[in-house]
């Protein structure tokens, strides 16, 4: 029974993306291009959820971003936020993934690309401008993915100001309250399952863009990513990107909260140590 319900939930989750692509086509064929409206523009083809259709309307306003990405905390690749740009738009791209077998299987899946580079590496505050240099990543460059479940703010944070992203995708905890600036403390390891404080607020992670000159534009429907895109960008283009700015908890689409023990089958840890980043 536990099996079919999981089928049933695919195939829900599914239909709704679909029905979000007709939407979408009927809105862009009405609306001047330089408005895109990012709320009915999410699809998945390789991402956990809508990711993949976001970072779609969102470089299809751009246009012309360096075709280059940057994506660590992707496991053996098989579902990610940027696997669409290097496999279907031929970019080229930057994998870093810690856990060996991942690594593997994700090398494997680009054993002939001479354009994704795939390294067995952490990321942390203190390795990620070093890893950046040492894997010629471009000061300029169209994405940057990060998603390692808890540091994912203090990496974005220590990224020297040199790398300007056109669009940067970061995991946040959307069960945190969205208008405190608040982030698990600097240096913890990442654990599953994840305790109910994990990771960084919305509103820190927003706080955190905008000094970094970004402008958050969208979280996609389940409450785990937030996309930011660089402010000067959106008035150079005059672009205005439709979006929503807040959600809950919805992940799998279920109203529930990573942390939520019908996910992982146990009673979620707050034992996970927090700082205020006012």
């Amino acid at each position: 029974m536990e099996s079919l319900n999981s089928l049933k939930n695919v195939l829900y989750v599914d239909r709704i993306y679909r029905a979000l692509q007709t939407i979408r086509h009927r809105q862009y064929t009405e609306k001047h291009q330089n408005t895109i409206d990012l709320r009915t523009s999410e699809l998945r083809l390789f991402s956990q959820n809508g990711e993949d259709g976001v970072l779609d309307a969102i470089l299809r306003g751009l246009s012309n971003s360096n075709t280059f990405f940057v994506e660590f905390g992707v496991g053996d690749g098989w579902s990610c936020n940027t696997r669409m740009l290097a496999e279907i738009f031929d970019w080229s791209g930057l994998y870093l993934e810690v856990n060996a077998d991942d690594h593997q299987l994700l090398k494997q899946r680009y054993l002939h690309s001479k354009k994704v580079q795939c390294i067995n590496t952490s990321v942390t505050p203190n390795n990620i401008n070093t890893l950046f240099e040492e894997n010629h990543v471009p000061n300029e460059f169209g994405v940057l993915s990060i998603d390692i479940d808890g540091q994912d703010y203090w990496v974005w944070e220590a990224l020297d100001d040199k790398y300007q992203p056109d669009i940067v995708v970061i995991e946040f905890n959307s069960f945190k309250n969205p208008h405190e600036l608040i982030v698990e403390q600097v240096g913890l390891p990442s654990e599953l399952p994840l305790s109910l404080t994990w990771g960084a607020s919305l509103g820190a992670v927003k706080s955190l863009g905008e000094k970094k000159g970004y402008q958050l534009v969208h979280i996609e429907m389940a409450g785990v990513n937030a996309f930011f895109v660089k402010k000067n960008l959106l008035k150079e283009k005059g672009l205005t990107f439709m979006g929503i700015t807040e959600r809950s908890p919805n992940f799998g689409l279920r109203g529930k909260n990573h942390s939520d023990s019908v996910l992982y089958g146990d009673k979620p840890r707050t034992d996970r140590t927090e700082t205020n980043v006012l």
